[in-house]
């Protein structure tokens, strides 16, 4: 009897022991099943990051310098919980300024959902108003919060930490005379040594009228405009531009006549022009590094 009750109690420590086992397998995501969230991380309080989101045909870009943070546009609707959790996971809580380069949907799509979540400064937008249901959504959000906006003139320069951007459009011919996509707010960024044009959707006529200024557009990065199709991003002014790195924001397409790959021609004369091309759609997210005078760039899988 006292060998059955020894063999009884050793099974019922057995079982035990599975059990406990089981449980802590299900407290930590069983076999591999669920990944745990990473914690956020802190804006750096010194330096600047350029973070060119990956969300398909869509701009988001969200840039850092010295603890401060700006946002340039914000997808699709259906990008807007991805966009707001980047910032979040990126240390973000308040957007010194948010830039609206113009109303298409897949630039002003998600926008209301950011503004509704974080603390905003002020806002940028195009002079050129658009009639959709998503700016509406947007511009009643900028109401209810009393958030500042306006649409900067050109040359206009704002300061984020130790940065500054300047904006360099949309002029009045490419107001006048261009489409929905040359009323783009384009603006160059520059930390230290570095700097970035980032081209919203402009076309060929914002280009030129440039080119024809007195304004500076030489960079290190170039954001194409109108995610790397023909009708921007011509010869003359890349000669003019100058930039090691060009960055198409490229993929699916949620219009279904509209192609989300950029133009062959102008991935050959970026080649042409030895520019180290990135595409959205191949690397993921890109972020640039600098601290005023060294430039790196990393992709975020």
């Amino acid at each position: 009897m006292k060998l059955i009750s020894r063999i009884r109690l050793g099974a019922a420590c057995l079982l035990l022991l599975v059990c406990v086992l089981s449980l802590a397998a299900c407290d930590h995501g069983g076999n591999g099943s669920t990944t745990p969230t990473s914690e956020p991380t802190e804006i750096p309080a010194t330096g600047c990051e350029v973070h060119i989101l990956a969300i398909g045909k869509a701009d988001a870009i969200l840039l850092l310098a010295d603890g401060k943070a700006m946002l340039i546009d914000a997808g699709y609707k259906h990008n807007a919980e991805e966009v707001v959790s980047y910032l979040k996971n990126h240390g973000v809580t308040r957007l010194e300024y948010v830039i609206l380069t113009h109303g298409d949907k897949d630039h002003v799509g998600g926008m209301a959902d950011v503004l509704r979540t974080f603390d905003v400064g002020t806002v940028l937008l195009s002079p050129k108003k658009e009639k959709s249901e998503y700016y509406a959504d947007m511009v009643t959000v900028i109401q209810q919060k009393n958030i500042t906006w306006l649409s900067p003139e050109v040359g206009t320069t704002y300061s984020l930490g130790t940065a500054t951007f300047q904006t360099l459009a949309p002029g009045p011919k490419a107001l006048k005379e261009g489409s929905d996509n040359d009323a783009s707010i384009a603006i160059r960024f520059a930390y230290g040594n570095r700097s970035f044009l980032l081209m919203g959707d402009a076309l060929s006529t914002t280009e030129k009228e440039l080119m024809d200024s007195t304004l500076s557009i030489r960079a290190d990065v170039l954001k194409t405009g109108h995610h790397g199709k023909s009708d921007a991003t011509n010869k003359k002014f890349l000669k003019a531009v100058q930039p090691t790195y060009a960055v198409i924001c490229c993929g699916e397409s949620e219009v279904d006549d509209e192609a989300g790959e950029p133009s062959s021609k102008v991935l050959e004369l970026l080649d042409d022009f030895h520019v180290k091309t990135l595409r959205t759609d191949e690397t993921g997210t890109i972020v640039f590094t600098t601290d005023g005078k060294e430039l790196t760039c990393n992709v975020e899988d």
